[in-house]
């Protein structure tokens, strides 16, 4: 989505909504695409869901950290866990979230509130946008009548695009969030820990404008 269009849904946004936290996300102003990455707040986010269909999953959990003066910034680390409309079922054997840790957790709509929060006037960051802006968008969309409508930056997506750039495409490397830690030479962490994964994924993305930048500064609109 070009600037001009997600400004303009914004605004249609403002109007629509009922909630003061929604509409004080969707008036903050936009970061301009032209800022330095080192004069930008982006905010590295991970989430651990029930499944991996962002048109039914349950969020189970979520975790970021900022990226300020491009470096990360541990000590704006929040992690909260959320309680789920249905059972966690058999994803507990991959991240370790049970009925029993997730039923003590915050409500969908209270965990929403937060993350938009922590988003407001800031660039959002995942690793997959395909799971955790597709499912953040939906579950805005069900609680505040509009999707998540922000910059994103896809850790996943800028590696494809520079495989892309430099014919690289028959470079069958995993784009696996570990796998591509591994390929910068960034130690390797445990996984499916949404706090564990949001650092990881904001080392990775640093470490990626660092190989860029040695041909030159690098702008938000480098990396979108």
């Amino acid at each position: 989505m070009s600037g001009f269009w997600l400004a303009a849904r914004r605004l249609q946004a403002r109007w629509r909504t009922s909630d003061p936290i929604y509409k004080a996300f969707v008036e903050s102003p936009l970061p301009q695409r032209g800022a330095l990455f080192e004069d930008a707040e982006l905010v590295c986010l991970d989430i651990e869901t029930t499944g991996l269909d962002p048109a039914r999953a349950d969020m189970l959990s979520v975790g970021w950290v900022l990226i300020r003066d491009g470096k990360v910034d541990l000590a704006t680390a929040e992690a909260h866990y959320v309680k789920p409309e249905c059972d966690v079922g058999q994803t507990a054997l991959v991240h370790g979230l049970t009925d029993t840790v997730v039923g003590l957790g915050m409500a969908p709509t209270e965990a929403m509130h937060r993350v938009l929060e922590a988003l407001t006037g800031k660039v959002l960051v995942v690793h997959y946008a395909g799971l955790d802006k597709n499912l953040l968008d939906r579950l805005c969309k069900e609680q505040f009548g509009d999707k998540l409508l922000m910059p994103v930056i896809d850790t996943l997506a800028l590696e494809h695009r520079r495989k892309s750039r430099h014919h690289h495409l028959n470079d069958t490397r995993s784009l696996r969030l570990p796998d591509l830690r591994e390929h910068y030479n960034l130690p390797r962490y445990s996984g499916h820990d949404c706090l564990m994964d949001a650092v990881a994924t904001a080392e990775l993305l640093i470490a990626m404008v660092a190989t860029r930048a040695q041909n030159g500064q690098i702008t938000l609109a480098d990396i979108y």
